[in-house]
């Protein structure tokens, strides 16, 4: 049985995929909106080289269902994004991201 394992470290994460199989990703960024008491990551595939464009993704997630997986890794279950006001507020939340940088 999998156990929650609370507020944890998603430095990097493993998902299962809508095949079955689980991938590895390293987190950006993740974020709670009050509103709407929904909670984002923006993610990456992991292995990324320094200095190339980096390819985000985003989905919705529960942290209170991150469990651990293999490793101690932890294993996220990601949620499509449902609506058009979801995409734009993270395209929001992105681009005040890239000017902070």
């Amino acid at each position: 049985m999998l156990e929650n394992v609370g507020e944890v470290d998603l430095e990097f994460f493993m998902a299962v995929e809508d095949d079955g199989s689980v991938s590895t990703y390293e987190t950006v960024a993740t974020f709670h909106v009050e509103e709407t008491d929904e909670d984002f990551i923006i993610f990456a595939e992991e292995g990324a080289q320094e200095g190339e464009e980096l390819e985000v993704m985003v989905a919705l997630y529960n942290p209170a269902e991150v469990v651990e997986g293999n490793a101690g890794m932890p294993l996220v279950t990601l949620y499509a994004l449902e609506n058009e006001e979801q995409a734009e507020l993270v395209e929001a939340v992105l681009h005040d991201m890239m000017e902070e940088e």
